[in-house]
C-alpha cells in the first residue's frame, strides 16, 4: 500500500490560522492549506508550491511542528493511508486569495473562502485534515517569530 505525503501549512497572524472554508453540498468545513507531495519533490519545495497554489502566498517555511500518520476517508468510501508534515508559516509576501486555477469546481454547491479564524473556531467546526493535533497546534501558535 503506498502511504501520500502530505504537507499542512500553518499560516499564522496575529495569533490567527489562515484556513479554506468550504461548503460543498449543503455541508459546512475548514481545510488547512496543504496538500500532497508530488514525486521528486522535497517536503518544503511542496510545502510552497501549495502555499502559492491555494493561498496565493509567498511562504517561508518556519519550523516543522508535526509528523503524524493517520488514514483519511474520501467521499467515495475509499480510505488511504497519509503521513502529515506541518510546518509553522509567519512570514510570506502576498495577499491571501483564492488561486481559483486550484479550485476548478468553484460554484454555488462548492464554495471556497479564505479566511483568518480564532483558533476555537476549530473545535466548533468540522476541519481537515483533522482531528487536528490541538496540542501541538496551540504549541505551534504561541511559538515567537
Amino acid at each position: 500500500m503506498t502511504i501520500r505525503q502530505r504537507v499542512t501549512l500553518l499560516i499564522v497572524r496575529d495569533d490567527k490560522l489562515l484556513v479554506i472554508r468550504r461548503w460543498r453540498n449543503g455541508r459546512a468545513f475548514m481545510v488547512i492549506p496543504g496538500g500532497g507531495v508530488e514525486p521528486g519533490e522535497s517536503l518544503a519545495e511542496a510545502a510552497r508550491r501549495e502555499a502559492l497554489e491555494e493561498t496565493s502566498l509567498t511562504v517561508t517555511l518556519g519550523p516543522q511542528v508535526w509528523t503524524r500518520r493517520f488514514t483519511t476517508m474520501m467521499g467515495d468510501g475509499q480510505s488511504f493511508d497519509q503521513i502529515e508534515y506541518a510546518y509553522l508559516i509567519r512570514q510570506y509576501t502576498g495577499t491571501p486569495q483564492l488561486n481559483l486555477a486550484e479550485f476548478p469546481y468553484h460554484s454555488p454547491d462548492n464554495r471556497y473562502k479564505l479566511d483568518w479564524i480564532d483558533i476555537q473556531e476549530l473545535r466548533e467546526t468540522a476541519v481537515y485534515p483533522g482531528p487536528l493535533p490541538e496540542k501541538e497546534l496551540l504549541a505551534a501558535l504561541a511559538m515567537g517569530d
